[in-house]
């Protein structure tokens, strides 16, 4: 019987078939050793010149490491897109870089713990490198340049059900795109490929910089508007919009809760209460975190900030809109990990570079993502729901 696949068969060289042996060999033209009865080997194709020199091995060019598998985070259906969006020097780099942390740290505060791991080696080394420069470095990472694109597995405790009955527990793959503030800007040759990114997600965590906001160049609505407007065209173009507004649920992150510019006159206005227990931390309560934006627009910024807080109103359901004060470092704590008012402030400059003075607490980095996550749950099931009972699929 004839071999399945005979990797000679296309061989220019090779001989046509003779005689009645196998693959064209003809045993009564061998000897016992395998010799041919003219001399030749009879595994060189006769004709063949003795003194040509072998074609050489075609080197490995692919590094000798572990292999990698294909990322397996359950079907596409299952995933949940979460795009970061900011203008620049929001620090939207610092809250990826915190994230990590503030999963390992949420048991501290709450039931369960989270976990992050990359579902790339370029994102699990993003995590890592991450962790080394906050914790042990205390530095703050390097601004984002382009677009960067990164997945990651989150996994959460379990959630309690009715009747005390365990609930389900969390676990979805994260796509997030990273990118520099200036890409969200008119005109940037990157715009298109990011708004396609978000267009695709799911929910947004929008970092708005109180204290860049007031710089001309980082101005928050000059970078918010554009992106809006060509975000919503290609909602509208694949009929996805909502009532004529955009699906997306949102995270609005008021970020450097923790800058003394931002953090006294929230003191001072009344926004902040403070934990009696373990580090007694400050934050704004979660209930208040609306009305805490609101403030920050009509009388802490002012008119640029009104704007940015009228065009979310009106691009996005307001009923899908959460807020909340962000820190990606939190407070500097005394030994004792304590939070003390009279010297809080967390970065330092040591040889022209900002550092940490002790090792990060974030605030409200992690809280975003696990609502994000929840609402946009329930919204699935709903729609699951529905689907079932009319028959079909809601899209």
């Amino acid at each position: 019987m004839d071999d399945l696949y005979d990797p000679n068969r296309n061989d220019p060289n090779r001989n046509e078939p003779t005689g009645n042996g196998l693959n064209g060999h003809d045993p009564n033209r061998s000897g016992p050793d395998g010799a041919s009865r003219d001399g030749a080997r009879g595994d060189a194709p006769t004709g063949e010149d003795p003194g040509a020199v072998p074609t050489p091995a075609v080197p490995d060019t692919v590094p000798n490491s572990t292999p990698e598998r294909i990322p397996s985070g359950g079907p596409d259906a299952d995933r949940i897109r979460i795009g970061l969006w900011g203008a620049p020097r929001s620090g939207k780099t610092t809250y990826l870089t915190a994230l990590p942390l503030a999963a390992m740290q949420h048991q501290r505060y709450h039931d369960g713990g989270w976990n992050i791991s990359g579902m790339t080696a370029e994102a699990g080394a993003f995590l890592s490198r991450g962790m080394d420069l906050l914790t042990r470095q205390r530095a703050f990472p390097e601004a984002t340049m382009g677009v960067r694109e990164m997945a990651w597995s989150i996994q959460g405790p379990k959630r309690k059900g009715k009747l005390g009955i365990s609930g389900r527990r969390p676990s979805f793959v994260l796509d997030i795109q990273d990118a520099a503030g200036e890409v969200f800007g008119d005109g940037h040759p990157q715009q298109a490929q990011l708004v396609g990114q978000l267009a695709r997600s799911h929910g947004l965590i929008y970092l708005f910089d109180p204290l860049g906001d007031a710089e001309t160049a980082t101005e928050s609505f000059n970078f918010l508007q554009s992106t809006l407007t060509q975000l919503t065209a290609q909602v509208r173009n694949r009929q996805g919009l909502v009532d004529g507004r955009l699906p997306h649920y949102v995270a609005v992150c008021v970020a450097k809760f923790d800058h003394p510019d931002i953090f006294r006159p929230a003191v001072e206005a009344g926004w902040v209460t403070q934990d009696t227990v373990g580090a007694q931390l400050p934050r704004v309560p979660a209930e208040q975190g609306e009305k805490f934006f609101q403030w920050m627009c009509d009388d802490f910024r002012g008119a640029n900030a009104r704007l940015v807080r009228d065009a979310l109103h009106a691009y996005f359901d307001r009923r899908r809109i959460s807020y909340y004060a962000t820190s990606a470092v939190g407070f500097r704590l005394t030994p004792q990990h304590v939070f003390d008012y009279r010297d809080y402030v967390q970065p330092v400059e040591v040889d022209g570079m900002s550092r940490l003075r002790t090792s990060p607490e974030p605030i409200n980095v992690l809280e975003p993502l696990i609502d994000l996550e929840e609402r946009i749950y329930r919204d699935r099931g709903r729609e699951r729901g529905l689907g079932g009972r009319l028959g079909g699929k809601r899209r």
